[in-house]
């Protein structure tokens, strides 16, 4: 079985945009808004050749919200993709859940197994592409990543900086990460260098 880092992509992979007008920090609503953040082709050369696989899962919600239309969607993730190829950071399959409870999209309101915190894109993964999951790793900017991870069984690491905050919210919602890294490429020498959490 092969062993597999799976990544968030907002915020991990790709900077979040603050929307002026709906006053919000998400997703890119456009191709154009898309920004690779610095380090992340380094971070991704460095997961394959230290033997994972790289996956990205992520909660996409953008087209049942009506922010974008299916097709600016698939433009921005074959744009991402475009730009780590051209970096030489391959990643070996995308699983996204394009669903949301309050959906304005019909057809994408529902509750399901594929939104993070649950684990359905992770395990559907792993049944896809023969994955351990004991030996795989979420990485991801928020807390719904860590508690996707840890009920899969994956060893977690959340990017961004410890607050005190945060730390109620990470023992109140049993989603504590195995590490905190301040990046994908600090996660990526984590891994890399074997750490046991």
């Amino acid at each position: 079985m092969e062993k597999a880092v799976f990544l968030d992509r907002d915020g991990v992979i790709n900077e979040l945009i603050y929307h002026q007008e709906q006053g919000i920090i998400d997703s890119p609503f456009t191709v154009d808004q898309l920004q690779i953040i610095c380090g992340v082709p380094e971070a991704v050369a460095l997961f394959r050749k230290a033997g994972y696989k790289v996956i990205v899962v992520s909660n996409q919600p953008g087209v049942a919200k009506k922010h974008m239309s299916k097709k600016t969607f698939e433009a921005i993730r074959q744009r991402l993709v475009d730009q780590l190829i051209s970096k030489d950071a391959n990643v070996d399959a995308e699983y996204y859940c394009l669903h949301h409870p309050q959906a304005k999209v019909p057809e994408l309101k529902k509750v399901c197994d594929c939104r993070k915190p649950k684990p359905g894109l992770i395990i559907k993964a792993a049944g896809e592409l023969d994955i351990d999951i004991s030996k795989s790793w979420m990485v991801g900017d928020g807390l719904t990543d860590i508690q996707a991870g840890k009920s899969a069984g994956c060893k977690t690491i959340l990017i961004g900086k410890e607050k005190c905050e945060l730390c109620r919210r990470m023992e109140q919602e049993n989603a504590k990460p195995d590490f905190i890294c301040e990046n994908l490429l600090q996660a990526a020498s984590v891994i890399k260098n074997g750490a046991k959490p």
